[in-house]
């Protein structure tokens, strides 16, 4: 007597959809935690390069040239708008000269070697992915102490990058005419200069130079993240409550304005020191 036995080829339509619902979940946790892991490298590298620029501004003011102070990068005189951070057009030895786009301090500290390379921002925009050349840029005499139209290599420019939509370190001088009760971050890159509120609420003494990173097209999640670990206690923002807080004006990093930009983003600021 023969016994058929039937192999069993395959899957059931049920066991197939069981595995596939299971695969779907391992995806979504993983992506999920994959994504957090890149969105905090993301702030944890930002974080980084603000205290990379601290170190170069300390060490350059240690130098000899430097005579204990940082360069202005925009002058104390009235400009057109707050947010256009162009230099005084006349001669001075800590003014930028002729009609170029705004300088940074990254140049200096190039030029000074206190700087190792330019700063890869993955957080707002970044000049050089941006297609920023760094050669058609205004140079740092180091001997005259002043800038010159000519690129790190010494060669005259013409032509000038413009630095007013991305991210670079600036130094202004300080602005005692922002006063508690109508201080709001825009207010830090008023037409007299700029401050902070390092301890939630007293401004910089006037009269120094202030330096300081800008840092336009932050989306809101990455500026409340900064906010957070930089600020700490002080931090205000809050974009999940139930009435949003969107603005940040205390402490070491503060956000512009009350209301993100056409495009969704906010410009940060972030205190390196006053010098």
């Amino acid at each position: 007597m023969k016994h058929t036995i039937k192999s069993r080829k395959g899957f059931t339509l049920v066991e197939m959809l069981g595995v596939l619902a299971i695969i779907a979940i391992l995806i979504s946790v993983i992506s999920v935690g994959v994504l957090s892991a890149i969105n905090r490298a993301r702030i944890v590298a930002t974080i980084s390069n603000f205290k990379n620029l601290e170190t170069a501004a300390l060490s350059y003011v240690a130098l000899n040239e430097s005579a204990g102070q940082l360069p202005l990068t925009k002058a104390d005189f009235a400009i057109p708008s707050r947010l256009n951070l162009a230099r005084n057009s006349g001669a001075g030895a800590n003014f930028a000269v002729g009609s170029q786009g705004p300088l940074h301090l990254e140049a200096i500290f190039l030029a000074a070697g206190t700087l190792e390379r330019y700063p890869n921002w993955r957080v707002g925009r970044d000049a050089l992915q941006s297609g920023q050349a760094l050669l058609n840029e205004a140079g740092w005499n180091r001997k005259a102490s002043s800038w010159a139209d000519v690129n790190a290599n010494g060669v005259a420019v013409a032509n000038y990058n413009d630095w007013a939509n991305y991210v670079r370190a600036e130094c202004a001088p300080s602005a005692p005419s922002i006063v508690p009760g109508t201080y709001d971050a825009t207010g830090m890159n008023d037409a007299t200069g700029v401050n902070f509120r390092i301890d939630g609420s007293t401004n910089l003494s006037p009269s120094v130079r202030v330096g300081y990173v800008v840092i336009p097209g932050m989306s809101l999640k990455d500026a409340e993240k900064i906010s957070e670990e930089i600020n700490g206690a002080l931090n205000d923002m809050d974009i999940a409550a139930s009435s949003p807080v969107l603005d940040q004006t205390a402490g070491r990093f503060a956000i512009e304005g009350s209301a993100p930009q056409a495009d969704g983003t906010v410009t940060g600021y972030y205190y390196l020191g006053t010098f």
